[in-house]
């Protein structure tokens, strides 16, 4: 176990932030070396200088795959103006699919794929417990650019090859992903050594091996629009009880709209694009959500550090599959890894650590 400590604050989630402004808080937390940090919270009064805001543009442009400059801080001075006013004019118009989360350390990078939705913010508070000293990465769906995506899972894999040989080369790195994040990762690392990609470890954040799915996708709409709500909802304030919708009452106007206050806030929510940005989120989701029914996986000599929530069934499922060295261990949380990465945010980078080790 690793003897670094856990700051309280790093396993903290404030009721009412949008996804974005999450991701902004920690990365001010960061660059401005404080325990908390405000929505309201003007960035020159509250420690910043020029240099530090240097810093934290480039931190938000790594993190968040945006293109701020210095007078977009100067005009936009809190976590909320930010936010409300850049957030999705820049997501709208991301171009990358591989997203430098951290600054590149010492240590062998840690690629970190998305889950289900299709985005790395939630990520956020587990790379910030990792610290400095290795160079961590989000691969996002394609989606996000408007790119189409395979809904087969080995297809899938295959194009996230493509995109981190392109990006790594021969140089070698770590793989994880939370939910359904962690099957794609699986099956990269799978697939790696015939793809002359330099895979070393592999972490899964509560994989589900599903399964469920043998012919053609008759799933109806509502469901596929509520399980894309209920994921959004569940990321972004995992401890707060949604009211249920239900299927036969889930329409893509409504959702979408709600998805999008969860993501940007109530203000930025029904700013125009807003809709083509849900589209494509959702698109993300049905690609994942199709390709992780209809996967069959095959045994693969891998080592593994498998981290399942406590009502995830399929560890049995993951022991047949891996036949490297598995160490598998339930976590005292629920809702598809996803108080994994935020609550439980350092306590995860920790055990990240120790398995990696320190490469």
């Amino acid at each position: 176990m690793s003897t670094r400590p856990i700051a309280p604050e790093e396993c903290e989630v404030t009721p009412g932030q949008s996804l974005v402004e999450q991701a902004l808080v920690e990365i001010w937390k960061t660059t401005l070396d404080r325990p908390s940090v405000g929505l309201d919270d003007d960035f020159f009064t509250t420690g910043g200088d020029s240099l530090l805001a240097l810093v934290t543009i480039e931190q938000i442009n790594q993190r968040l795959g945006w293109s701020l400059n210095m007078g977009d801080l100067l005009r936009y001075r809190t976590v909320r103006a930010l936010s409300a006013n850049k957030a999705l004019s820049q997501a709208a118009n991301t171009e990358r699919a591989i997203i430098r989360l951290s600054n590149q350390g010492s240590r062998t990078p840690l690629v970190l794929i998305h889950p289900g939705l299709g985005l790395v913010d939630g990520y956020a508070r587990i790379v910030r417990a990792l610290g400095s000293d290795r160079g961590c990465f989000g691969l996002q769906s394609p989606h996000i650019s408007a790119l189409d995506v395979p809904d087969e899972m080995t297809a899938l894999a295959e194009t996230y090859a493509d995109l981190l040989e392109d990006e790594f080369g021969e140089d070698e790195f770590h793989l994880a992903g939370a939910c359904a994040g962690g099957v794609i990762a699986y099956e990269i690392a799978r697939i790696a050594e015939e793809r002359g990609l330099g895979v070393r470890k592999l972490v899964i954040l509560d994989g589900y091996l599903d399964g469920s799915v043998t012919g053609e996708d008759d799933t109806p709409e509502g469901e596929r629009l509520v399980g894309y709500r209920d994921d959004v909802l569940r990321m972004v304030a995992p401890h707060v009880d949604h009211p249920p919708l239900a299927p036969a009452d889930a329409t893509r106007e409504e959702v979408f709209l709600e998805v999008s206050t969860a993501l940007f806030g109530a203000e930025t929510a029904a700013k125009d694009g807003g809709t083509q940005f849900m589209e494509r989120l959702y698109q993300a989701f049905l690609t994942t959500s199709r390709a992780l029914e209809t996967y069959r996986p095959e045994p693969a000599e891998l080592d593994v550090l498998l981290l399942l929530a406590k009502d995830n069934p399929t560890l049995p499922d993951w022991q047949k599959i891996v036949r490297g060295e598995l160490t598998a261990e339930v976590m005292d949380s629920d809702a598809y890894g996803l108080r994994l990465c935020v609550i439980e945010a350092a306590q995860i980078a920790a055990r990240i650590d120790d398995f990696v080790g320190e490469e």
